[in-house]
């Protein structure tokens, strides 16, 4: 019989608590895991996703960790999109990577703002350098109406990195 045990845990390696809210890394383990490299010696697998647990116990995976990989740091568009959905004109917003001649990669953000609400470029991403270091803010930002969505509301990341 195999069985695999699926966990989601916080930066400190506790389990994140179970309101669909908290989000932290999905690692695994079991039958069949033991071929990953990423396994910590008591054979959790790190998955790369992130994710979160609501009140039934349903793991919902979200986006991945470090998903924009630039020559100075890995950046996570889910953690660039939370801090950027804390500025006060910010209503959404969805960070792509899209490439670049000598960094490989960087982070692109696209924000919707509230109605009535004025932000320029250079204020989010000087909002965003208040917590994050400079290679990890995005680049550029570009101001839409409303970012593309599925008929489910998951925003189209593909769609917008056509888009710069």
């Amino acid at each position: 019989m195999i069985q695999t045990q699926v966990r989601v845990i916080n930066k400190h390696g506790e389990d994140v608590k179970h309101d669909g809210i908290e989000v932290g890394e999905v690692i695994v383990k079991g039958n069949g895991t033991e071929q990953f490299k990423n396994r910590n010696d008591e054979g959790w697998v790190y998955t790369g996703d992130l994710g979160t647990i609501d009140s039934n116990g349903n793991i919902h995976v979200i986006d991945r960790k470090k998903d924009i990989d630039t020559a100075e740091t890995k950046i996570s568009s889910v953690g660039l999109e939370r801090l950027l959905l804390k500025h006060p004109a910010v209503q959404e917003a969805s960070v792509v990577p899209v490439p670049h001649e000598k960094l490989g990669e960087v982070a692109h953000a696209f924000v919707v703002l509230y109605e009535n609400q004025d932000a320029t470029e250079e204020e989010l991403i000087e909002y965003c350098r208040r917590t994050l270091e400079f290679s990890e803010c995005p680049k550029a930002v570009t101001f839409m109406d409303e970012l593309p969505k599925t008929a489910s509301g998951k925003i189209l990341k593909v769609q917008l990195q056509g888009e710069n």
